[in-house]
């Protein structure tokens, strides 16, 4: 076990939204609510399987294949020893230097600069290739009980967009203080992804349309690479979120959202979710 460095990334997201950081590191520890979502598929032959062997052909190593829709690599270590490397499938059709990227960044002892520069290169290179995951079908979609989600998007996009964002949006299902919104590359369209909390009638109209028009500049202003970090509000996202009417006011809003107004918002999810069950 030698060979295994430590701090290992245990996994690799696509540019993961930060709460506070703007540099958002490529490399983030592991978080339990990250772990994959779906059914993993072992194989062989591939070119991450063949990087193994040429890079560490003494290691114990099983590549599985997922359809993760936020972790594109990750890593875990069984009882008996053999270490499970998780792959999107995308990387089934990954290049040599690619999948040897991948292999080197979890299985060799590597500097931690070295390490995120594999990460940069790896990120990269999936966004450009990879298929985005389907978006959720029109009956998987929650415009909410007390506020209707696609009236709002209808009204940023006409009075911020020119109409011009083809986007799904829903309420999600699970509650996160630490994230209002998130936007998500899905197919055939982007997704925003609002948090549960917010659909309570405590919740005013002119905050929503601050936080979904923020979530819109994610579809019209992408994450930026700059050196070893992804920078998901470039100083262009920064400049048209500062110029909304309700820039100041949405930030003290959400203050109170996470502190006075939390355990009644979280706590009428909950129960509703009990409801539904």
């Amino acid at each position: 076990m030698a060979d295994y460095p430590e701090p290992l990334p245990r996994q690799l997201l696509l540019f993961a939204e930060a709460a506070s950081d703007w540099h958002a590191p490529l490399l983030l520890p592991a978080r339990a609510d990250c772990a994959d979502d779906t059914k993993a598929e072992p194989t062989t032959g591939d070119a991450l399987s063949e990087a193994l062997l040429w890079v560490k052909p003494s290691r114990r190593v099983v590549v599985q294949y997922t359809a993760n829709r936020r972790v594109i690599l990750s890593s875990s270590e069984r009882k008996d020893g053999v270490v499970v490397l998780r792959a999107h499938s995308a990387f089934r059709l990954a290049p040599e230097a690619i999948a040897e990227a991948a292999v080197r960044l979890y299985l060799t002892g590597t500097a931690r600069d070295e390490q995120r520069r594999l990460a940069r290169v790896i990120t990269r290179w999936h966004r450009e290739h990879a298929l985005p995951p389907a978006g959720p079908s029109n009956e998987e979609k929650c415009s909410g009980l007390h506020h209707d989600l696609r009236a709002t998007l209808h009204r940023v996009n006409r009075q911020h967009f020119a109409d011009t964002l083809d986007i799904d949006i829903t309420f999600g299902t699970r509650i996160s203080r630490g994230l209002m919104g998130r936007h998500e590359r899905r197919s055939p369209r982007s997704l925003i992804v609002i948090n549960p909390v917010l659909d309570h009638a405590w919740i005013t109209a002119w905050y929503l349309d601050f936080l979904v028009f923020h979530e819109c500049l994610h579809e019209v202003v992408p994450p930026q690479l700059d050196g070893l970090r992804a920078v998901l509000h470039p100083p262009e996202f920064r400049q048209r979120e500062q110029a909304h009417p309700h820039f100041e006011r949405a930030r003290e809003y959400e203050a109170w959202i996470l502190g006075p107004g939390w355990r009644k918002l979280s706590s009428a999810v909950r129960a509703r979710v009990r409801a539904q069950d």
